[in-house]
C-alpha cells in the first residue's frame, strides 16, 4: 500500500479500536412545530457517492498556517496538512460518517445552526471533533500532529474544521462525485465477502459483519486491538506498491495483489492484500483500491497474510469488471 494510505489505516483502525458505544441526542424541537429533517441522508444526499473535500474549507484554516491538499487516500474522507512553522506539520481528516455505536458517551456538545458539534476530548498528538445528524450519524473531523510541537493547537484545528463542515452541509455546498457504474464506490463490501468464509479465520467463527454508514467498509470482529479482526474496504489513491521485504506481489483471481505485513515487521500480526481498480479523479495515476485486512493477534504477519490471501481469492471474483 502506499504510505498515506498506511497511515490512513493505521488511523482507521485505531479509531476503531478506541471508539466505544452510546446513545446520540437529537436536537429538541420547539414551540410546537415539527421539527426539520436533519438526517444525513437527508442533508448530504446519497452518502456513497459524497466528495468529503467539498465541506472543507482551507481559507478558514490558514490563520493556523500553510494549507495544502495531503492528496486522496480514502473514499470516505478529506485530508489536508497544515504547517503552522517549518518543523510542524498537522494532518486534518474530514468526512468520515459513523453511527451512533461509535460515540464517547459524555462527550460535551455545542449547538451550531440545526447541527451538533461533540467535542471529544485530546489525546496527546490528536483531536477529534463530530458533527451530528439527527439520526444518530456523525461527521468526524480529526486533526493529527505528523511533526512538531505538540502544543499546536490541534483541537482549534479540528473545531474550524468541524464548523466549517457544518456550515457547508446547512448551506447546500455538500458535493458529490460521479462515479461509473463499475465503481467499487457504488459496491457494498459486505457482499464482496461471504461471512462464512471469514468465519474460518480463527477467533472469528461467530462474527457477523458490521457495514460502514457510507457503504465503503465492511469489518468483522471486535473492535479492540487484542481480537481478531477482518475489514474489507473500498477506497482510492496510489496503487498498491512494495513498500518493503515484508510486501510479496502476486496474481489473485487475474488480479496484481499486493500482500502486505503492516509495517513490514513480520512478527506484527497485520496484513493487507490490495489491488486497484479503475481510474479515480483527476489525478494522473490514481486508481480505485480494494483493500483486505486480516489482524490475527498472538499470530504472525506471515498467519495474517496467508489468510488474507486467502479471503482475497474468495472476494476479488465478486468485484466488478473494470471494462464492463
Amino acid at each position: 500500500m502506499s504510505p498515506r494510505r498506511h497511515r490512513g489505516m493505521l488511523l482507521l483502525f485505531a479509531c476503531w479500536v478506541l471508539l466505544a458505544g452510546c446513545t446520540a441526542q437529537n436536537p429538541t424541537p420547539t414551540g410546537g412545530s415539527q421539527p426539520a429533517d436533519t438526517s444525513a441522508r437527508t442533508m448530504l444526499g446519497d452518502i456513497r457517492t459524497l466528495d468529503p473535500c467539498t465541506l472543507t474549507d482551507p481559507a478558514a484554516l490558514q490563520r493556523y498556517g500553510a494549507v495544502s491538499d495531503a492528496g486522496t487516500v480514502s473514499l470516505d474522507y478529506c485530508l489536508l496538512h497544515l504547517k503552522p512553522d517549518d518543523h510542524t506539520l498537522i494532518q486534518l481528516a474530514v468526512g468520515e460518517l459513523i453511527g451512533p455505536e461509535a460515540i464517547e458517551p459524555g462527550e460535551p456538545v455545542v449547538q451550531h445552526g440545526a447541527l451538533r458539534i461533540a467535542q471529544s476530548a485530546p489525546a496527546p498528538g490528536h483531536c477529534t471533533r463530530r458533527v451530528q445528524f439527527g439520526d444518530g450519524v456523525s461527521l468526524q473531523v480529526s486533526a493529527d500532529l505528523l511533526n512538531g510541537d505538540p502544543a499546536a493547537g490541534l483541537c482549534g484545528i479540528a473545531d474550524t474544521g468541524a464548523k466549517a463542515a457544518a456550515d457547508a452541509v446547512q448551506q447546500g455546498r455538500a458535493g458529490h462525485r460521479d462515479y461509473s457504474s463499475n465503481s467499487l464506490a457504488l459496491l457494498d463490501p459486505c457482499t464482496v465477502l461471504d461471512t462464512e468464509a471469514v468465519n474460518q479465520v480463527p477467533g472469528l467463527e461467530e462474527a457477523r459483519p458490521r457495514p460502514g454508514i457510507a457503504g465503503h467498509q465492511c469489518a468483522w470482529g471486535e473492535p479492540s486491538a487484542d481480537a481478531p479482526r477482518v475489514q474489507l474496504q473500498h477506497t482510492a489513491g496510489e496503487p498498491p506498491k512494495l513498500l518493503h521485504g515484508a510486501a510479496v506481489e502476486e496474481p489473485v483471481d487475474g488480479r496484481r495483489t499486493v500482500l502486505s505485513v503492516v509495517g513490514g515487521d513480520p512478527e506484527v500480526p497485520l496484513c493487507s492484500a490490495e489491488t486497484a481498480h479503475i481510474p479515480f479523479g483527476a489525478v494522473a495515476g490514481h486508481v480505485e483500491v480494494a483493500q483486505l485486512v486480516v489482524a490475527l493477534p498472538g499470530m504472525t504477519g506471515t498467519d495474517a497474510c496467508d489468510y488474507a490471501r486467502g479471503l482475497a481469492r474468495l472476494a476479488w471474483p465478486s468485484l466488478p469488471p473494470a471494462n464492463p
